[in-house]
Order: C-alpha cells, then structure tokens, then sequence
C-alpha cells in the first residue's frame, strides 16, 4: 500500500501584505510625527516649559543681585538686604547694621542652583490650598538688580523638614522644593552680624567701672591704686565674658525715653592696646527684663538679656581681689599640764 504525501496549503490572511504598502507605511510616520509634535507642544505650554532636570527654576545670577526683600504672610513682617559697595550685605531697613555673612550669599547660591522639578498641581484650588495665590503666601521674596527685579519666589505651606511648597510668580504650577522656612525668615533679628561687639581678648588692657579700674601689667592683673592681690582667674573670666558680648537684637540708631539711657545700671570703659578705647552704656529697658547698650563708637542700640549680663551688673571691685586666708586652728591642741616631776631620796 502506497502513503500519500499530502500538503495542506496555509491559509492566506490577506492583509500581511498590505501592511508593507506605501500608503500604510505613510500613514505611520504621519501618526510618528503627530505623536512628537503633540509631546514638543505640551512641553512648551505656559507654567510646563522645560521639565528637564537642567532647566533652573529661577534665572539669576547671585553676583547680578543688590537687594533681596522677604515678606511675611501677614504683611507687617519683612526685611530688606543691600549689597554694598563693598560688597558687603547690610539690613536696609536697619541702619545699614551688617548682615551675618554666612546667610545671604549662600542662599543666593542655593536659589539659583534649583532646578525645576514636576510639577504637583497647576490648578487655582491648587494654589488656595498651599498658600501660594498672589496675595495669599508664607513669605514672598524678591531679588533686584540695578536694573529692577530679577526673580520673585512665593513660598508656602511645608510639608516636612526642609520640604516646601512653591512656585516663581507667573508660574502658576505648584513646585516642592528642598528648602526650611527659616532660610526665608522675614524677621530683621535672624539676619543679624552678631560678632559686631566682639573683641580680640588679648586686646583688652584695661576695664573700668565708676570708681574702679582693672589694669594689665604684663600678664597679671590689677586694681588701680590697690595694693590688694587680684584673683587672676576671676579678671580673666570678666575680660573673657567682655570680649565675646552677645546680644539678642538690634533695636535701631534711635534713642527712646523707654531704653532709659539717661539712668544707667553701669557704665564700663574696656581699653585696647593700641590706646583707644569701647565704651558700653547699659541700661534696663521700661517695664521690661531686658537691658539695652550703646557703644558709644557705633551709632546702634542693642538689645541684651540678663543672662548676656550675669556676673557683669552687679560687679563689685571686691569680687576681684584675693581674699585673705584664715588662720587654720583645726592643728593646735590642747595638751594637758605636765606632773611635777618628784625626786625621792636613796637611802
């Protein structure tokens, strides 16, 4: 019996060809380049431009800023910092008082390297909820050039630990960036030099009270007209304490009736050894626990606590000086009277 080698022929689907037609193949790339435009245009939308991670979230450069103004949520908070020609920041609204160089420039540095992240929200309920609407904000900054202002930043709610909600006016996507609240602080006491009243220890030769004067010798220290010995580690402690003075604010360059300048609790007189001299003014403020000082070479009023003072307002020349030793007793006994000695006679 013969087999029979039968081929059963594959069913033709018909349409593998017509994929391979020129008409479908131009059909392709048209949708090809459809997809691309729409992707190039939603990119290039308002408040969606360059989502890319190299695209800055604000365009300025730090050495083309001379002002930043911060302003508080409330309206009645806010300060003011000039770039001087010096290149120096000073508190504008304060006197020109200096700034503390470790705040201002670093964090014009840390604002223009941002890049712009994803946004998290774009809509208007968006901006309401983390207090990021034009007249509805946590802070508001603002950095000027000579020619005008360079960028402004609303900041918002924050979420967590160096974590805020923000968004560059005319931007309304809502952004969240690594930053703290407190390197946007609107108040004028946070941006303070607080060095301003420190002096070089071994500068100080003398330091002077109404009817007293603690003077050096060398490297020992005196009373002025005394010949009582000075203890040396208590002198060196009050020099110390006077070199590195601390103080909690700054209240301005004008006299107020309140700061009771006019009644001192003491007046000290720290000389240098170049022959010039620091005098402090230290008064108790009115109805109040803190005590304001005026150095007489500056033209500022400062504010101190009682703690920046301990040790210092009721200074008594006497606490300075060697005290006596007292005759030690605890070694003399009392030893009882010997017996007569009684000689007896030899036989």
């Amino acid at each position: 019996m013969s087999s029979l080698n039968t081929t059963v022929p594959r069913p033709d689907s018909g349409w593998a060809p017509d994929l391979r037609s020129p008409p479908v193949i131009a059909l392709a790339l048209l949708l090809s380049l459809q997809l691309l435009l729409a992707l190039g245009l939603s990119l290039r939308a308002p408040g969606m431009a360059a989502l890319t991670a190299q695209t800055p979230l604000l365009d300025f450069a730090p050495d083309d800023v001379v002002r930043v103004r911060i302003e508080g949520a409330s309206g009645t908070e806010a300060v003011t910092l000039r770039r001087t020609q010096g290149q120096q920041w000073v508190l504008a609204d304060l006197g020109d008082f200096p700034a503390a160089p470790s705040r201002v420039e670093p964090l014009l540095t840390q604002l223009a390297d941002l890049k712009r992240p994803l946004p998290i929200a774009t809509s208007e309920e968006a901006r309401k909820r983390f207090k990021l609407t034009d007249d509805g904000f946590e802070r508001r900054l603002t950095l000027e050039g000579k020619d005008g202002p360079l960028a402004t930043l609303l900041i918002g709610d924050s979420p967590g630990f160096r974590r805020l909600f923000a968004r560059p006016a005319g931007d309304p996507a809502v952004y969240e960036l690594n930053l703290a609240l407190s390197d946007f602080s609107a108040r004028r006491d946070d941006w303070l030099d607080a060095e301003l009243l420190r002096l070089d220890q071994e500068r100080i030769v003398r330091v002077a009270g109404k009817d007293w004067a603690l003077v050096k010798e060398g490297d020992v220290w005196g009373l002025e007209n005394s010949e009582q010995p000075v203890d040396q580690s208590t002198a060196n402690a009050l020099v110390t304490q006077m070199a590195n003075l601390g103080y909690r604010g700054v209240l301005g360059t004008e006299d107020a009736p309140a700061y009771r300048q006019q009644e001192p609790k003491l007046v000290l007189d720290l000389g240098l050894d170049d022959g010039t001299a620091r005098t402090y003014r230290i008064s108790q403020a009115e109805n109040s626990e803190d005590y304001v000082l005026k150095d007489a070479e500056k033209p500022y009023f400062f504010k101190l606590s009682a703690f920046d003072l301990d040790g210092v307002l009721d200074l008594d020349p006497v606490k300075l000086t060697v005290k006596p030793a007292s005759p030690d007793t605890s070694s003399t006994e009392t030893q009882p009277p010997s017996a007569p000695t009684v000689e007896t006679e030899q036989p």
